[in-house]
């Protein structure tokens, strides 16, 4: 455990590279669209407005109590943040092979600027949102106090994840298929475009099993802390400090499992990319 928070201490110790890199990046990536840094607004608003399209108009999937295009702005943002944090990730140390082979610097640093860029982006573009609740009516309480915690925690889980995936990915060179599934796969396991109440409906047993994804107590912390009065209805029997622990418990543990699968995995890292 020693051994991982001196990883830690080493990779703080570089803090200049990875904000240099991840200014890099965002840089690069809006640097020739026409519409720049808009991208990381119209993209999440493009998707919102298809699911409430599909979800809301035909499917008629109807919220309680609050407009269908906020409930989704609260979960789409933060999914996008994490969907292309991980997605991107996943090949940063091949694709910076001749950077790894040249230079020594923790490996982390990489896939973290990538993360962190995403990150920039996500605050942003989620902040210029905001005035649109009270547009439809909405107010903020009390617990949007703890949205900058929700974020850092959506973070610390997002970098575990990565780290897993983009280490292994130097060794089985599949990894990014089978990431593209994945998250195809959890974005349908997290309430981003349904309420808990579907899933509890369905069986209480499989409610209680839902709810050990992450994302989804993310998910349910993000409208808490932005929809007023969201915390009262909750699913009957679900312990907010409870679910409030368990996110954070693993949350952590998804962290240090990546960055301990990371150091073991990047001695390698130069002989393979």
């Amino acid at each position: 455990m020693l051994a991982i928070f001196d990883r830690i201490k080493l990779i703080l110790q570089h803090y200049e590279l990875i904000l240099k890199l991840a200014s890099k990046e965002i840089k690069v990536r809006y640097k020739h669209p026409i519409l720049g840094f808009l991208w990381a607004l119209f993209v999440p608003l493009c998707i919102i407005f298809i699911f409430k399209v599909v979800f809301s108009l035909i499917l008629k999937i109807s919220i309680r109590d609050y407009p269908f295009f906020i409930f989704l702005t609260t979960a789409v943002f933060p999914w996008n943040f994490f969907s292309l944090s991980v997605s991107n990730s996943v090949m940063c140390i091949q694709e910076n092979n001749s950077l790894i082979k040249k230079l020594y610097f923790p490996r982390e640093v990489i896939p973290l600027s990538i993360i962190l860029a995403n990150l920039v982006n996500f605050i942003l573009s989620f902040v210029l949102m905001l005035p649109l609740f009270y547009l439809f009516g909405l107010r903020f309480n009390t617990y949007i106090l703890f949205l900058p915690l929700i974020i850092i925690l959506e973070f610390i889980f997002t970098v575990g994840i990565s780290f897993i995936f983009c280490s292994l990915q130097v060794y089985f060179r599949d990894v990014k298929y089978i990431v593209e599934i994945l998250l195809l796969l959890w974005f349908y396991l997290t309430p981003i475009f349904y309420p808990l109440d579907l899933i509890l409906n369905i069986s209480n047993s499989f409610f209680k099993f839902y709810m050990l994804n992450p994302l989804t107590e993310i998910i349910t912390l993000y409208r808490i802390s932005l929809l007023e009065g969201y915390i009262y209805s909750l699913p009957e029997g679900l312990n907010l400090n409870f679910m409030v622990f368990t996110s954070i418990v693993i949350s952590l543990i998804v962290f240090f499992f990546g960055l301990y699968s990371f150091k073991k995995l990047e001695l390698r890292f130069a002989d393979l990319v």
